[in-house]
């Protein structure tokens, strides 16, 4: 099969996909054992255009390996795991390497947030579909949109 059937069969599954689970994090064991997920994090309060300059400047700074910026948002960043989301959500917390590209909230970020959760049960190249849709539609303040760092 070409690249460009598995392309297109990866998109038809996409379309026909939905979540076997979806919540909003309370706490970070709530991740335990879900390793294929889709994540958006999202800002409660405060000024998406206040906190897209603050992760500006904390960016230049260049302490840690931060997220690429897009425009401002209240959605601040769609993402994907498929290795195990626990790990990857205590990255954008700012408990991760510092060379690890994430929002490393813990470090710049005071106002409130939340993440939802999105479980699925689908390969990993129809799980970054779909994440590239959601970005697609949520126009996220921070992070490259799609597998391919479009």
């Amino acid at each position: 099969m070409s690249y460009i059937d598995r392309l297109i069969k990866n998109c038809q599954l996409a379309k026909k996909a939905s979540p076997v689970r979806e919540f909003v994090m309370k706490n970070i064991s709530d991740l335990d054992g879900i390793n294929k997920a889709i994540y958006i994090i999202e800002q409660i309060d405060g000024d998406p255009r206040k906190t897209f300059k603050d992760f500006s400047l904390f960016r230049q700074l260049k302490e840690r390996a931060c997220a690429k910026l897009n425009s401002p948002s209240k959605v601040m960043y769609v993402g994907s795991s498929t290795t195990g989301l626990k790990n990857r959500i205590y990255q954008h917390i700012g408990d991760g390497p510092k060379g690890t590209y994430a929002l490393h909230l813990r470090h710049w970020f005071k106002e409130q947030y939340k993440v939802s959760i999105k479980v699925y049960d689908e390969s990993a190249d129809v799980l970054q579909i779909i994440e590239d849709d959601l970005s697609d539609q949520l126009k996220p303040a921070f992070g490259k949109s799609g597998g391919s760092n479009k």
